[in-house]
Formats: C-alpha cells, sequence, structure tokens
C-alpha cells in the first residue's frame, strides 16, 4: 500500500539563522512538508492552503464517483444492494475499528515518549483516505502520514522507518491472513490448493526477507541515495529524513512493541471476514463464517495485488468475484458485495480526506 503534496518554498534565513532539519515540530509548512527556515509563521492558512483544500476535495469526490461508477455496471447489481444499504453505517463503524486496531499497532512500535493514541488513530484514517481516493497507487498515504506524524516531535528518521516498518508488517500478516484463507479453502473443497498456497507461502519468505534486510541494512542503502539527492538538490534537503536505518534498528530492538503490532494487524483482518459474512446476509445469500474467509482473505489479496492502480479501481472488483465463486457463492453475489465494500471505502475516505482538509487549514503558512 506520489502524493500531491507542494514542496516547501525556500527562503534565505535571516542571520544567526539556522534551517530546519528533517520533519521538525518547526518550519512545516501548511501541506504537512517541513520547510527551511526555522519556526513557521503563524496565522490563517492563506490562499495557498485554500486552494490545496479545494483541490483535494475534487480529487476526493472524483475518486469517490469513479470508485462508483466502476462497480455499478449493471441496474440489477444497484437495485440489489439498495434494499441492503441500511448495513453502511454498520460497516463504517467496523471499518474504523479496523483502522483504529492499524493506528494503535502503528503506535505500539515507539518507546514511552510518544505521541498520543488519538494522533496515530487520525493519521491511520488520514493515510486511508489518501490511498484510497486519491490516484497515489496506494502510497501517498504512507508518506503524508510520515510528514504529519513528525509534527508531533517525533524525529524525521523515526516517522519514516516507522511507517515503513507498520507497512512491512501489514502485508507480512496479510499473508498469514490469506493462507488461513487458502487452508479453509482447501478443508471446504477437500483440495490442496497446491498452486495458490504455494504462491502464497513465496510471498511469506519474500516478506519475512524484507524485515530482515530492513533490520540488517536495506535503510542504510536508502540513506545513502536521500543523501546524494540531497546533495544534487539541496532544496529538496529538508524534505529528505536522515537516520532511517538508526532508527528502523530500534524499532527492531523493541520486540514486545513489533509483537504487540503483529497481534494487532491480524485481528485487524479478520474483522475484514464479519464484514464480508455481514454484508452477505444482508443480501440476502447466507455463508458460513468459513465461506467469508475465503471470500475476505481472496479478494483482499487481490486488491493488494493491484497497489498500482488507484483504489485497485477494477482488480478488486473481479477478485472478489473469482473469490466468491471458488467458496460456493452465487457469482451473482460478487458484485453486489463489492457495490457495498466501495460504498463503505468512499465514506471512510472521504472522512480521512476531510480530516487531511483540516489538518491543511489547521496548519500555519
Amino acid at each position: 500500500m506520489t502524493a500531491p503534496v507542494l514542496a516547501p518554498r525556500l527562503r534565505r534565513p535571516a542571520a544567526g539563522e539556522f534551517p530546519a532539519q528533517g520533519f521538525s515540530d518547526q518550519g512545516i509548512s501548511a501541506q504537512g512538508v517541513p520547510a527551511q527556515g526555522g519556526p513557521a509563521r503563524n496565522g490563517p492558512a492563506g490562499p495557498r492552503a485554500a486552494a490545496w483544500s479545494v483541490a483535494i476535495t475534487a480529487l476526493a469526490v472524483g475518486g469517490a464517483a469513479l470508485a462508483v461508477v466502476s462497480t455499478g455496471s449493471t441496474l440489477a447489481s444497484v437495485a440489489t444492494v439498495w434494499p441492503a444499504l441500511w448495513i453502511l453505517p454498520g460497516l463504517i463503524a467496523l471499518h474504523l475499528t479496523q483502522l483504529f486496531l492499524a493506528g494503535l499497532g502503528w503506535r505500539s512500535l515507539f518507546g514511552p515518549a510518544r505521541p498520543g493514541l488519538g494522533v496515530f488513530y487520525r493519521l491511520r484514517v488520514i493515510r486511508e483516505g489518501i490511498d484510497s481516493l486519491l490516484p497515489v497507487a496506494q502510497i501517498g498515504g504512507e508518506i503524508v502520514g510520515a510528514r504529519l506524524l513528525a509534527r508531533h516531535r517525533v524525529p524525521a528518521g523515526e516517522a519514516g522507518a516507522s511507517v515503513i516498518i507498520d507497512v512491512t508488517i501489514e502485508f507480512l500478516t496479510q499473508i498469514l491472513f490469506l493462507l488461513a484463507g487458502l487452508a479453509a479453502l482447501a478443508w471446504r473443497s477437500h483440495q490442496a490448493a497446491w498452486g495458490i498456497a504455494l504462491e502464497a507461502t513465496l510471498a511469506l519468505a519474500i516478506a519475512a526477507a524484507l524485515l530482515l534486510a530492513q533490520r540488517v541494512g536495506l535503510l542504510r542503502l536508502l540513506d545513502a541515495l536521500l543523501q546524494r539527492i540531497a546533495l544534487r538538490w539541496p532544496a529538496l534537503a529538508a524534505a529528505a529524513p536522515g537516520g532511517l536505518h538508526a532508527a528502523a534498528v530500534g524499532f527492531y530492538r523493541r520486540r514486545a512493541g513489533i509483537r504487540g503490532c503483529v497481534g494487532l494487524h491480524v485481528i485487524a483482518w479478520a474483522l475484514g471476514t464479519i464484514e464480508t459474512w455481514a454484508v452477505l446476509h444482508a443480501l440476502g445469500v447466507p455463508v458460513s463464517p468459513v465461506q467469508a474467509l475465503v471470500v475476505e482473505s481472496l479478494g483482499m489479496a487481490a486488491r493488494s495485488a493491484g497497489f498500482a492502480i488507484p483504489a485497485a479501481l477494477g482488480v478488486q472488483e473481479g477478485g472478489f468475484v473469482l473469490a466468491a465463486v471458488a467458496a460456493g457463492v452465487a457469482a451473482s453475489a460478487g458484485l453486489p458485495l463489492v457495490l457495498l465494500k466501495r460504498a463503505r471505502e468512499v465514506c471512510v475516505g472521504l472522512i480521512g480526506i476531510g480530516l487531511w482538509r483540516i489538518r491543511l487549514r489547521s496548519a500555519p503558512a
């Protein structure tokens, strides 16, 4: 899982004034980007921030409309979904609970001196909104999340490393969730499904290798790359976080925090099974918890495979329809299921974009 964030406007430092480093709490622009030149000015956000607020809102509404159109291919599907819309508020609440657990897992990576849970929860919702509704290949939210976290007295390197580790653990636990779904599919259909299981095991090995590489020095290479970028383009020096490797090593040494993050992400993935089970029942398609697990795990795996496509448009739809067929659910229920999931995704995404817009308006110019 690049954000539309403006680069900071640089000014010449006054005598005796030193530029801010990294994502420090001082000298950060309204867009969540650190600005060189000492503390930021107080006052209203100004026309520049207002223009970005309008642009973000327009992109969010456009993304929402595109998501709805991409799934509403037949009037019959819309007609099937309409009587089940009563469940939408519950789906929103359930997904916000998933994001709460994910934010709590992110926060557990840090030691005692860390921002409050509310900060991580809001930033996790913002990450979700940006990745879901804006054309940023499902990674822009992580960049913005790291930059905004640095505004809460978290060093730039720690903010960036925490997001990298959190996303890696989220990927690792999704593979575990997929393996659970494949095991349920094999048990239900009395087939081994060796091909998919082998691919999932390979993905698990890749995720474990990525975790190991981060610990032994992969992020040191990223540090060196960022230093070269700063030397080549000095204007980007303030926006490049340093010390990613050292920060990552510190996080991995807090094994209790890593275990907590893994456990909370596993629970968050499992809650998605409840969503799928509830939606199908609301559509009048009774399924067992095992079938719901198969549909959710395979469908979300398809969405993640389409990470390069904004909101995985089209990929998620096809993935959930095929997953429903594999689980023994009528194919005609697959599209209405995705329609309701998309509706929930748009609503939660707009909440995240709204929080980001508020952040832009409240930030100093």
